[in-house]
Protein backbone atom coordinates (compact mmCIF):
# COMPACT_ATOMS: atom_id res chain seq x y z
CA UNK A 1 0.00 0.00 0.00
CA UNK A 2 2.83 2.23 0.52
CA UNK A 3 3.96 1.86 -2.52
CA UNK A 4 0.94 2.68 -4.28
CA UNK A 5 0.86 5.96 -2.67
CA UNK A 6 3.69 7.24 -2.96
CA UNK A 7 3.73 6.13 -6.42
CA UNK A 8 0.22 8.25 -6.99
CA UNK A 9 2.00 11.21 -5.41
CA UNK A 10 5.29 11.31 -7.62
CA UNK A 11 2.98 10.45 -10.59
CA UNK A 12 0.22 13.07 -9.20
CA UNK A 13 3.42 16.06 -8.40
CA UNK A 14 4.70 15.22 -11.65
CA UNK A 15 1.18 15.88 -13.62
CA UNK A 16 0.97 18.99 -11.52
CA UNK A 17 4.23 20.31 -12.33
CA UNK A 18 3.69 19.73 -16.31
CA UNK A 19 0.64 21.50 -15.90
CA UNK A 20 2.30 24.55 -14.32
CA UNK A 21 5.19 24.58 -17.16
CA UNK A 22 2.08 24.15 -20.11
CA UNK A 23 0.11 27.10 -18.55
CA UNK A 24 3.46 29.25 -17.94
CA UNK A 25 4.60 28.55 -21.45
CA UNK A 26 1.62 28.89 -23.07
CA UNK A 27 0.63 32.35 -21.09
CA UNK A 28 4.03 33.48 -22.60
CA UNK A 29 3.79 32.05 -26.37
CA UNK A 30 6.79 29.96 -25.94
CA UNK A 31 4.89 26.87 -27.01
CA UNK A 32 6.45 25.84 -30.19
CA UNK A 33 4.26 24.47 -32.67
CA UNK A 34 6.53 22.07 -34.77
CA UNK A 35 7.09 20.11 -31.00
CA UNK A 36 4.94 21.74 -28.70
CA UNK A 37 5.12 18.82 -25.90
CA UNK A 38 9.33 19.24 -25.83
CA UNK A 39 9.28 22.69 -24.27
CA UNK A 40 6.81 21.59 -21.75
CA UNK A 41 8.57 19.08 -20.59
CA UNK A 42 12.08 20.45 -20.47
CA UNK A 43 10.53 23.49 -18.24
CA UNK A 44 8.06 20.56 -16.25
CA UNK A 45 11.71 18.47 -15.59
CA UNK A 46 13.80 21.81 -14.40
CA UNK A 47 10.56 21.72 -11.59
CA UNK A 48 10.07 18.53 -10.75
CA UNK A 49 13.67 16.95 -10.58
CA UNK A 50 14.55 20.11 -7.61
CA UNK A 51 10.75 19.59 -6.14
CA UNK A 52 11.16 15.67 -6.07
CA UNK A 53 14.48 15.71 -4.16
CA UNK A 54 13.79 18.52 -2.02
CA UNK A 55 9.87 16.83 -0.94
CA UNK A 56 11.52 13.65 -0.23
CA UNK A 57 14.67 14.94 1.99
CA UNK A 58 11.92 17.21 3.47
CA UNK A 59 9.55 13.72 3.91
CA UNK A 60 6.46 15.28 1.51
CA UNK A 61 6.34 11.81 0.53
CA UNK A 62 5.56 9.07 3.48
CA UNK A 63 8.01 6.89 4.77
CA UNK A 64 6.04 4.14 6.23
CA UNK A 65 4.38 6.90 8.87
CA UNK A 66 0.51 7.46 8.67
CA UNK A 67 -0.82 10.03 6.07
CA UNK A 68 -0.97 13.24 7.64
CA UNK A 69 -2.37 16.77 6.65
CA UNK A 70 1.09 18.01 7.60
CA UNK A 71 3.06 15.40 5.54
CA UNK A 72 0.41 16.09 2.61
CA UNK A 73 0.40 19.81 2.59
CA UNK A 74 2.57 21.37 5.30
CA UNK A 75 5.53 19.64 4.52
CA UNK A 76 4.70 19.82 0.85
CA UNK A 77 4.62 23.52 1.08
CA UNK A 78 8.13 23.50 2.51
CA UNK A 79 9.59 21.69 0.09
CA UNK A 80 7.91 23.80 -2.51
CA UNK A 81 9.25 27.24 -0.81
CA UNK A 82 12.90 25.30 -1.63
CA UNK A 83 12.52 23.37 -4.73
CA UNK A 84 10.54 26.30 -6.95
CA UNK A 85 13.60 28.70 -6.64
CA UNK A 86 15.82 25.82 -7.02
CA UNK A 87 13.45 25.30 -10.47
CA UNK A 88 13.91 28.91 -11.36
CA UNK A 89 18.04 28.52 -11.26
CA UNK A 90 17.70 25.56 -13.35
CA UNK A 91 15.39 27.45 -15.87
CA UNK A 92 17.96 30.23 -15.95
CA UNK A 93 20.81 28.01 -16.35
CA UNK A 94 19.32 26.21 -19.64
CA UNK A 95 18.07 29.16 -20.65
CA UNK A 96 21.58 30.96 -20.24
CA UNK A 97 20.49 33.88 -18.01
CA UNK A 98 22.33 35.22 -16.25
CA UNK A 99 19.63 37.21 -14.24
CA UNK A 100 16.54 35.80 -12.68
CA UNK A 101 13.35 38.10 -12.72
CA UNK A 102 11.86 38.66 -9.22
CA UNK A 103 8.53 38.53 -11.13
CA UNK A 104 8.96 34.82 -12.55
CA UNK A 105 10.31 33.73 -8.80
CA UNK A 106 7.67 35.06 -7.59
CA UNK A 107 5.01 33.58 -9.83
CA UNK A 108 6.60 30.09 -10.01
CA UNK A 109 6.16 30.40 -6.33
CA UNK A 110 2.94 31.22 -6.05
CA UNK A 111 1.14 29.80 -9.56
CA UNK A 112 3.36 26.58 -9.10
CA UNK A 113 2.61 25.98 -5.65
CA UNK A 114 -1.43 26.61 -5.87
CA UNK A 115 -0.83 23.89 -8.77
CA UNK A 116 0.78 21.67 -6.52
CA UNK A 117 -1.01 21.99 -3.24
CA UNK A 118 -4.62 21.96 -4.85
CA UNK A 119 -3.46 18.59 -6.16
CA UNK A 120 -2.13 17.62 -2.96
CA UNK A 121 -5.12 18.46 -1.09
CA UNK A 122 -7.63 16.92 -3.40
CA UNK A 123 -5.58 13.75 -2.95
CA UNK A 124 -5.62 14.19 0.76
CA UNK A 125 -9.26 14.62 0.90
CA UNK A 126 -9.95 11.18 -1.29
CA UNK A 127 -7.85 9.46 1.15
CA UNK A 128 -9.30 10.25 4.09
CA UNK A 129 -12.84 9.89 2.54
CA UNK A 130 -11.60 6.16 1.29
CA UNK A 131 -9.84 5.14 4.08
CA UNK A 132 -12.37 6.67 7.12
CA UNK A 133 -13.92 4.17 9.38
CA UNK A 134 -16.93 4.87 7.74
CA UNK A 135 -16.07 3.73 4.62
CA UNK A 136 -14.76 0.87 5.72
CA UNK A 137 -18.39 0.47 7.54
CA UNK A 138 -20.34 0.38 4.03
CA UNK A 139 -21.27 -2.42 2.35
Amino acid sequence: MKRFVLSILLIGDALALLLFAYLGRRAHGLIDETWPAIGVLITAAEFTLPWVIVAWLLGAYPRGEVLSWSALLGRALNAWLIAAPLGVLARAGVLGQAVIPVSFLIAALGFGGVILLSWRMAFALIWRMMTSPRAQEQP
